[in-house]
């Protein structure tokens, strides 16, 4: 597994230092409050999908990246404000993490997703001629895309991949 992380992060040029403690980090810590804030930002931001994604990326390269926290309100302040939140903005999403509103939809997304059978990351529902097509693993966007009518270019569709 540690080899094909090490693969899977030159490819899709994504760096990747897995936590020191993968256990604690996923099982005994968790990202629940990391999924409440993620939440909160998609529902502030409506309009804005492109800052749900810094958050997540954030957040993301906090806990795969660099071995930090997601659990603390510090986190998400950092997270938060180096994804172009204002510090007004994250205080305002953190109380609206904290809300009852914010947690039942979590519980909905959580819900719909388990419908599909959804069992781990990435999980990805695509909705073709009305249908919902589901594919798990980083290994499926060729085939996700051969469903959906496009051509998977890649992680780098520029860069150069014959090598005489």
């Amino acid at each position: 597994m540690n080899t094909d992380l090490k693969r899977l992060s030159e490819y899709f040029v994504v760096p990747l230092n897995p936590p020191s403690n993968p256990f604690e980090a996923m099982f005994e810590k968790g990202s629940l409050n990391a999924m409440r804030f993620v939440t909160a930002v998609a529902e502030k931001n409506k309009e804005e999908d492109v800052v749900v994604e810094r958050v997540s990326r954030e957040l993301w390269k906090r806990i795969w990246s660099t071995d930090q926290d997601i659990t603390k309100p510090a986190s998400f302040i950092e997270a938060g404000l180096k994804a172009g939140l204002s510090a007004n903005e994250v205080e305002e999403i953190l109380t609206l993490a904290k809300s009852q509103p914010i947690k039942d939809k979590l519980k909905s997304a959580t819900q719909e997703v388990l419908e599909y059978r959804c069992f781990g990351f990435p999980f990805i529902v695509c909705h073709v001629n009305g249908k919902a097509e589901v594919f798990f693993g980083s290994d499926r966007f060729e085939l996700m895309a051969h469903c959906i009518g496009e051509k998977w270019m890649g992680p780098q569709p520029l860069k150069p991949t014959a090598k005489m």
